[in-house]
């Protein structure tokens, strides 16, 4: 009988065990060596320029309508090209310098990280404090195939350390080593007695995926007009609109709607209504490119008791978030997403920790269906207040809120009618005062009739909105503090203000009775006392 061949040692498959175990002298390789202070790759100055440019750029959108003004009257050219330059320089002498100062070390349970132009600056780190640590590849990293480990700590408002131009081994296996995944990885492994191949993909487990249309649509819903008015509003003011709407063209187009419309009323409305809806569109198009840019290919994954969200085209970034520090859940469907019955999901951490770059917004899920909310909770066994569906009803806030604030706008409408009365105006001032008064007043109500809260076991959600809405969910065991306070008019119907402290921030629900507010603090200490963790 023919022997088998024998594979080769060369092209051997390394089993399970074998990769868990190279895995681990890496680690401690690396280790041993982050106990001296280690100097970043030169490849980080490219890091440091572009910060620095982009925080110009980014800070000095005020400028464009001085620049565009001077250039319509005249600006000269050369002082422009000599004003860049010499601040293009400035900035690359500065990040030299900033590469050269910089240096870290990984000793015992601490990160140390020291930095500083003129004055030295050491940041010793403790990494119980690190809340979320981000991986990112810049375009320019890419075909280096290094990266930047973007480094998160409870309560900073500014990132505590970024740890530029390493190589994707290196990045990874120190992330593992700042998180502590190694050890947590290594005790899920020994609970079994006979491990199997595909231990290592059991400790990570996805929990949801956004494919390319889900990502253009939450671009399309989540656009913000306000950066556009406040750049194209000046430039816009200077521009002579009468000629705009006298030239050929301007004649051509409304001759054409009123040949298409026949000069029907309604149907022009809709022509306007659509021209409103193609004007979001060409101003969602920035949105959209970035929705695209920065999360897909969009994955959410669960290591161990850690989340990781990864993505980007251009810049590839990985985001990791320890479940148990998250501090609050929103929920956000602004107006349009109503339209399509989709959901942007928020874990927020502690105040000051924004995974989402420099803005408000903490680590997030996009364009998520109210059905996928509980399945994606699910997905995370540790979260503080356990899975549980978005409420589909609510207890709304006394009607004593809505009453009280109508009360202005009555009496501000009522004086203007008597002043109005005695000055003898026309009859189109009342009805221009108590049409604005009426709008007010419907603005407010439309407020009132969105708020409202939900108390459960373990959680208390709080619902608002105006046009559009949002859920808030609080777990017990995450409060801090509750603070009541009680007007003279609150107390005789048995109402109170409510703030409920987290490390992520406050919320207010007002105008609720005072035996609920009452739960919510039995409740809270109820659930504290019975969880000696680290609230954080």
């Amino acid at each position: 009988m023919d022997e088998l061949p024998k594979t080769p040692q060369s092209i051997r498959q390394p089993s399970a065990i074998e990769a868990n175990t190279s895995q681990q002298h890496t680690c401690d390789d690396l280790a041993s060596q982050l106990k001296e202070w280690q100097a970043l790759s030169p490849w980080s100055i490219i890091t440091y320029v572009f910060g620095a440019l982009k925080g110009i750029l980014s800070n000095g959108f005020a400028i464009i309508p001085i620049v565009y003004t001077g250039w319509k009257q005249g600006f000269d050219g050369q002082w422009l090209v000599l004003m860049i330059s010499v601040i293009v320089l400035l900035v690359c002498l500065s990040a030299v310098i900033e590469w050269h100062k910089f240096r870290f070390r990984l000793l015992g349970e601490q990160l140390d990280v020291k930095r500083g132009l003129f004055f030295t600056k050491k940041d010793e780190i403790p990494l119980s404090r690190i809340q979320n640590i981000r991986y990112e590849q810049p375009f320019y990293f890419k075909p280096l195939a290094l990266g930047t480990l973007v480094i998160e700590t409870a309560g900073s408002k500014k990132d505590e350390a970024k740890l530029a131009a390493l190589n994707t081994e290196q990045a990874q296996t120190l992330k593992r080593l700042l998180l502590n995944l190694t050890h947590l990885e290594q005790s899920a492994s020994q609970t079994s007695s006979e491990p199997q191949p595909d231990d290592q993909s059991q400790s990570s487990s996805p929990v949801v995926r956004k494919s390319l249309s889900e990502l253009l649509l939450f671009g399309f819903y989540q656009n913000n007009f306000i950066w556009f008015a406040v750049i194209a509003g000046p430039i816009i003011g200077r521009i002579d609109m009468e000629k705009v709407f006298d030239s050929a063209i301007a004649r051509q187009f409304w001759l054409w709607v009123e040949s298409q419309t026949h000069q029907n009323i309604g149907l022009q409305s809709l022509f306007f209504i659509l021209g409103l809806l193609f004007l979001y569109g060409l101003f969602s198009l920035i949105s959209i490119i970035s929705a695209v840019l920065k999360y897909y290919p969009y994955k959410l994954d669960r290591h161990t008791d850690t989340l990781q969200r990864s993505g980007g085209v251009i810049s590839h970034q990985q985001d990791a978030l320890a479940i148990k520090r998250i501090q609050l859940i929103h929920a956000q469907q602004p107006l349009i997403a109503r339209l399509f019955k989709r959901w942007t999901l928020y874990f927020k951490q502690v105040k000051g920790q924004e995974v989402e770059q420099k803005t408000k917004q903490h680590m997030l899920i996009p364009s998520v269906k109210l059905g996928e909310i509980v399945s994606i909770l699910t997905a995370m066994p540790n979260l503080s207040g356990g899975a549980s569906a978005l409420p589909r009803k609510y207890t709304p806030i006394h009607i004593n809120w809505f009453t009280r604030r109508i009360m202005l706008p009555l009496a501000v409408a009522v004086l203007l009618s008597v002043i109005g009365g005695f000055d003898g105006r026309s009859l189109s001032f009342f009805e221009t005062t108590w049409l604005t008064t009426t709008a007010v007043v419907g603005v407010i109500y439309i407020r009132y009739k969105h708020w409202g809260y939900v108390l459960e076991d373990k959680v208390i959600w709080l619902h608002s909105g105006f046009l559009g809405r949002q859920w808030k969910r609080v777990a017990f065991d995450k409060v801090q503090h509750v603070k009541i306070t009680q007007t003279k008019g609150q107390q005789r119907a048995n109402l109170a203000y409510v703030e409920v402290g987290l490390a992520s921030g406050s919320l207010v629900f007002p105008y609720i009775p005072i035996d609920i507010a009452n739960q919510i603090i039995s409740r809270s200490l109820h659930a504290v006392s019975r969880n000696s963790q680290n609230w954080i």
